[in-house]
C-alpha cells in the first residue's frame, strides 16, 4: 500500500457573470463547492465593483458539471464576492450564450461545392453569420468552426432564418443538431475562452 499520496488537484472553475438583462459585467474563478449553502466567485481583473453594484447577477460556469445560477450579492471582500443563491437557470442559459466573432470559414451543403462564409456570432447552439451562397430556411449542411481548442471541428446545422444584409450578400442564423458529446464540450470551451480573450483585450 502506498502512503502519503496526495488526491490529484481539480482544476479551478471558471464562470462567467451577467446582468439580470445578460450584459457582460466579469469574469471569475468558483470559490465554493456545488453544494455550499453561498456561491463564492474570486473576480478576474477589476470587475468586482460593477458586480456588486449590478447586486443581482448570472453565474455561468464554463465547467457543465456546474449548474448556471442566479445570485444575490451579499458581501465584498475586494476580488471575492459572496452570493445568496436564487434559483438555478438551466442548461438553455448557457447553450444560448452568444459572442459576437469575426472568422471565415466553410460550409459543406449536401450534394454543392463548399461555400465561403464568415461568421458573425457563436454559441454553443448555433451560429450566426453572412455568405452569398443562397441557403435556404430548412436546409441542413456541415459548418466548419476553426477556433475550438483542438483544432477545426465540423458540425451540423440547420439554417432558421435568412435576411439580405449587402447585395449579393444574406445573413443567416442556424442551429447545431445531432452534436455528440465531445463536440458540445468542445464548442462550450470555444465560445468561454473567447469570450474571456475579449474581455482581457478590451481592458488593454
Amino acid at each position: 500500500m502506498a502512503f502519503g499520496r496526495k488526491a490529484a488537484k481539480k482544476a479551478p472553475v471558471t464562470c462567467l457573470l451577467l446582468g439580470r438583462d445578460s450584459g457582460m459585467l466579469a469574469r471569475g474563478v468558483l470559490r465554493s463547492a456545488e453544494t455550499d449553502p453561498n456561491i463564492q466567485v474570486e473576480i478576474q481583473g477589476d470587475g468586482a465593483e460593477k458586480v456588486a453594484a449590478a447586486g443581482i447577477v448570472q453565474v455561468i460556469p464554463t465547467n457543465a458539471e456546474r449548474a448556471p445560477r442566479m445570485g444575490r450579492v451579499m458581501l465584498r471582500q475586494g476580488a471575492l464576492l459572496v452570493l445568496e443563491p436564487m434559483r438555478a437557470l438551466g442548461e438553455a442559459v448557457r447553450q444560448n450564450f452568444r459572442i459576437p466573432v469575426d472568422f471565415e470559414t466553410y460550409v459543406y451543403p449536401r450534394g454543392a461545392a463548399r461555400a465561403f462564409v464568415r461568421a458573425l456570432d457563436l454559441s454553443c447552439g448555433g451560429i450566426a453569420l453572412c455568405s452569398a451562397h443562397p441557403f435556404e430556411v430548412g436546409e441542413t449542411a456541415e459548418v466548419v468552426i476553426p477556433i475550438t481548442a483542438e483544432g477545426p471541428l465540423i458540425v451540423e446545422c440547420e439554417f432558421l432564418r435568412r435576411a439580405p444584409l449587402t447585395e449579393p450578400i444574406w445573413r443567416y442564423g442556424a442551429k447545431f443538431v445531432n452534436l455528440i458529446h465531445d463536440q458540445e464540450a468542445a464548442l462550450r470551451e470555444a465560445v468561454f475562452q473567447t469570450q474571456m480573450q475579449q474581455m482581457q483585450t478590451r481592458k488593454k
